[in-house]
């Protein structure tokens, strides 16, 4: 028995037509979904003419072709060339059915441009960082800790022992004169006081970079003499 397909009235919607189909075989929608191993809601969105809920035209019209082939249209061109044009032909990326714009060899220029800009923005960025890091390294003033004498210190001997730590490589001058430290920065040297208050200035530097410095005052008193002399009158017999 061969099948005719009869034009339908045509201010019918498409939808409207395929509904009219599915409803003269007697089959619900759930059943069809079993039948045409499409979803439920695309079928209903055929009958409804609801197009932004399908997915794209390509996946579209194969859903369509099955749903059609599961209500036994054998011929399913005239219902495809009429969802074509009631759609239309383009892909719509939204609800708002919008057509997808062709991108043009140029944005992909444009944007292979700007990787490779950003690329060499984010070397120059890394070395720029890196030798601000080191001129840091080199010009910052050494780390410098005197352990003696403390600050206001007193005392009634002629020479002071000055000692302290700074970093390796640094160079030591206590009152202008440099001293010798040994590997690991530490320092030692005798300092000659005269009576009263003495400042002692010990700095610190490296080749390239700014100095420390550290003040000591150390106060140097005159020696009690605490001897009895001949002439004490308690020893007078």
């Amino acid at each position: 028995m061969s099948f005719t397909i009869r034009k339908l009235n045509s201010s019918k919607t498409l939808g409207e037509e395929i509904h009219e189909l599915r409803r003269a075989t007697g089959l619900t929608l759930s059943e069809m979904e079993a039948k045409t191993k499409v979803r439920r809601v695309f079928l209903n969105a055929f009958e409804t003419n609801s197009y932004e809920k399908l997915p794209e035209t390509l996946y579209a019209k194969n859903y369509l072709r099955n749903y059609l082939r599961g209500l036994g249209v054998p011929e399913a061109d005239y219902y495809l060339k009429r969802w074509e044009e009631q759609r239309g032909t383009c892909d719509f990326v939204d609800a708002a059915r919008l057509p997808r714009q062709r991108i043009r060899a140029r944005a992909f220029l444009v944007m292979s441009r700007f990787v490779k800009i950003a690329g060499v923005a984010a070397v120059l960025l890394a070395i720029t960082s890196y030798i601000g890091h080191e001129v840091r390294a080199i010009t910052s003033a050494p780390d410098l800790v005197v352990y003696g004498p403390l600050d206001g210190e007193a005392t009634t001997d002629a020479t002071i022992v000055v000692t302290g730590q700074t970093d390796p490589d640094t160079q030591i001058k206590i009152n202008g004169e440099y001293v010798l430290s040994n590997s690991d920065g530490t320092f030692e040297s005798s300092v000659l006081l005269e009576r009263g208050l003495n400042l002692i200035k010990i700095e610190g530097a490296k080749r390239y970079s700014r100095s420390s410095t550290e003040y000591r005052r150390v106060v140097l008193e005159e020696a009690k003499n605490t001897a009895l002399s001949d002439t004490d009158p308690l020893l007078i017999p």
